[in-house]
């Protein structure tokens, strides 16, 4: 019998595992695949709350940061498509350029069109995630005046200058 837990063999008879003590009964194995079918249904739940979000005509929610995820994904792709189809035409040129772009070109490339887009992604989210900071704390956007009128001070001290 292997533990849930840790996976080490233990005897068909045993009760508690000899590596991490957790027990072996019937109960408790029960209710480990029940929680790891749970997991299961965490993920298809996230992906119904991406969907209720995208589609939130309020914008009470960021999806943002979900999108960004996708973005660095397809970024990543096209990097590796870029220097791919770069190798083919150093080849298709002649040996000794598509040897030079396949060990330094291509991967210079690669790695130059990951790092903007990573830092060009990082950014948009930061401004993103500066506007929703600013939304919390109730600040006025840059260049609009705020007409709200201030609650006064509730100081009890007065100043006698």
């Amino acid at each position: 019998m292997f533990c849930t837990n840790c996976g080490t063999s233990n005897k068909v008879e045993a009760t508690f595992c000899v590596h991490c003590t957790e027990s072996l009964s019937d109960v408790q194995i029960e209710g480990r695949l029940s929680r790891l079918s749970g997991f299961k249904e965490v993920s298809v739940l996230k992906k119904l709350d991406f969907l209720k979000a995208l589609f939130d005509l309020s914008f009470g929610q960021s999806v943002v940061p979900k999108i960004m995820g996708y973005l660095y994904g397809l970024s990543m792709l096209s990097a590796t498509l870029i220097a791919f189809f770069l190798v083919l035409l150093g080849f298709h040129a002649s040996m000794w350029l598509g040897m030079f772009t396949l060990l330094i070109g291509a991967p210079l490339i690669f790695l130059i069109t990951v790092i903007y887009s990573r830092i060009l992604l990082e950014t948009i989210l930061s401004i993103f995630r500066l506007a929703d900071h600013l939304a919390d704390m109730d600040v006025a956007p840059l260049g609009v005046i705020d007409t709200k009128e201030k609650p006064p001070s509730s100081d009890s001290i007065q100043w006698n200058v």
